[in-house]
């Protein structure tokens, strides 16, 4: 965390200042931070209130779900994805403004040539004064004896790592997001599976019970009600074809390729069945790269507090000058002509209009703002985390009573369709049977897809990192 910013000590000023220069630092040099307690601490829990599986966070989740070809996917999404390297090149310039900010704290040198030539015209005579060409160089340094333009440096620094861990942040984000897509496309393309499927069997118990009503064995209203869940049924395909190739567009555009809906994927959605470690809340603020990203974002916030109160102190500044001069400008060098000045200025700003206080007033709202806004972020975090520990525990009871009724299901459309063979029951049984069984079938589907995407989810959360190389 960080110490409150004071301007720094400096007994050797004080005794050569002017008194109400030494007045100035001791009412107002003392700047504190803006950033509260409760923003350096947000938590002191030791564990997570729904029962998180304890023991460290995995270093590297990807093993888990990720096999050879989905490793190439996602060090394509690395290398190619647009907005990542958006974040890349915005990287870059927020370094450099690290430069430019420290470089205020040097002195700054700069050379010049320039020559001249003078006429005048009195009464029809002219007179020329010959060509001059002079040399000359200039110093200027701006003691930082408040600290002001330290403090600028430091919020520069702070904000380029803000920067970077934001960029890394956005690095896990691309790679969740594309394992999510992945899986969100394997789970479309077995529903698709599971709909034509169904799709087939409608056909085959329109054929028997077509065949049964020009035997006299049932009514017209068993015939219509089967056309009646074929048209249905091909409907739903079409749909989820089309949801399919949306998926996968999806996935392409990560992957920065032009989304034409046609990608290869896994066939299969991986089981998981154990709890993974979820580490200590605390924790949370060190490996999750957003927040990290937002609590330098709130250092350096406070650091351009104590810039914007540090300018109303006065500023002392040094510049030095030195120059030839000559009628030749290949003698410029050589000329005897020489001229040298030394200076120093000491600016206390008096009336400004209240722009001075107004500044450092915004620069205190602006860092008040921005505490509120990472609390939200932490607590949001804390949340999410809390969430997907639950949803896991829940989504696992759920599939295992889900196994045991598309079991039943099953058991029970072969029981219905065998009844109806043998003038038992009504088709409508039949086909809420069927009904049952296919919802059960495509519950189990998207629940595993579930279980995968949270299981994402709370890696995700819970700042999980992943080993590859881009």
């Amino acid at each position: 965390m960080v110490a409150p910013l004071h301007p720094p000590h400096t007994p050797r000023l004080r005794r050569t200042l002017p008194g109400a220069v030494i007045m100035l630092l001791v009412a107002g040099g003392c700047a504190s931070t803006a950033i509260s307690p409760r923003a350096k601490n947000p938590t002191e829990l030791d564990s997570w209130a729904r029962a998180g599986e304890p023991g460290e966070v995995s270093l590297n989740w990807l093993p888990e779900l990720v096999n050879e070809d989905l490793e190439s996917l996602l060090r394509e999404a690395l290398a190619q994805n647009f907005q990542l390297a958006e974040q890349r090149i915005r990287l870059e310039d927020t370094r450099q403004g690290v430069v430019v900010a420290g470089a205020d704290r040097w002195p700054s040198l700069s050379a010049s040539v320039d020559g001249s030539r003078r006429g005048s015209e009195t009464s029809g005579v002219s007179t020329v004064v010959p060509t001059e060409y002079g040399l000359n160089a200039s110093l200027n340094w701006e003691l930082d004896i408040w600290g002001e333009l330290s403090a600028a440096a430091r919020a520069a620094s702070l904000e380029y790592e803000a920067a970077l861990t934001s960029y890394e942040a956005a690095r896990r984000e691309l790679v969740a997001d594309t394992v999510a897509t992945v899986y969100e496309t394997v789970a479309a393309n077995q529903l698709l599976t599971l709909f034509e499927r169904r799709l087939e069997n409608l056909l085959d118990d329109y054929d028997i019970v077509d065949g049964g009503y020009r035997r006299g064995l049932n009514g017209a209203l068993d015939v219509y009600l089967a056309q009646t869940s074929i048209e249905q049924q091909r409907a739903t395909v079409a749909n989820q074809r089309q949801l399919v190739v949306e998926s996968i567009a999806a996935l392409q555009l990560l992957l920065a390729r032009y989304p034409d809906g046609r990608l290869q994927v896994p066939d299969t959605l991986p089981l998981l069945t154990s709890p993974i470690p979820a580490g200590l809340p605390s924790e949370l603020l060190i490996r999750r790269q957003d927040i990290r990203s937002a609590w330098y974002g709130l250092l350096a916030a406070d650091a351009r507090l104590a810039v914007a109160h540090k300018n109303r102190f006065p500023r002392l500044a040094l510049s030095a000058s030195g120059g030839n001069s000559s009628s030749s400008l290949g003698d410029i060098l050589d000329s005897d002509s020489r001229s040298w000045s030394i200076a120093s200025s000491l600016t206390q700003p008096i009336f400004q209009g209240g722009r001075l206080a107004a500044a450092e007033i915004q620069a205190r709202t602006r860092t008040e703002a921005l505490e509120q806004q990472y609390l939200n972020l932490v607590y949001r975090a804390f949340a999410d985390v809390e969430n997907a520990i639950s949803r896991a525990d829940a989504l696992q009871q759920r599939y295992a009573a889900l196994g045991e009724a598309v079991h039943n299901a099953n058991a029970a459309l072969e029981l219905a369709f065998e009844q109806y063979q043998r003038g038992l029951v009504n088709y409508t049984t039949v086909l809420e049977s069927q009904r049952r069984a296919f919802d059960s079938e495509t519950s189990l589907v998207q629940l595993q897809n579930q279980l995968i995407q949270n299981r994402v989810t709370l890696y995700r959360t819970l700042g999980g990192e992943f080993l590859l190389e881009e």
